[in-house]
């Protein structure tokens, strides 16, 4: 999903290790360079996985956040925003 400002929403909540992170290589691959994209993850490698993806790919991790009970039943949300380089 795409909003009025151009960032891409990728909903990755329940998907499991590797899944969150090819998601978001298969969503970069439709952005233009400088496009922004915003991933939510509940799966806990993903905080390891998807800045390590995006710093060997090139591209800039704008900001990442947790958000601790936010997801489904209570999970943990992983919050990424990454601009495409």
């Amino acid at each position: 999903m795409t909003e009025a400002d151009g960032t891409m929403y990728l909903d990755a909540t329940g998907l499991t290790c590797p899944l969150p992170v090819l998601r978001l290589q298969k969503a970069l691959r439709k952005l233009g360079a400088g496009a922004c994209l915003c991933l939510h993850a509940t799966d806990p490698m993903s905080e390891i996985d998807v800045p390590h993806f995006v710093d060997e790919h090139g591209h800039v991790l704008v900001d990442m956040q947790t958000k601790t009970g936010a997801g489904p039943g209570g999970m943990t949300v992983f919050e990424f925003v990454i601009r495409k380089s």
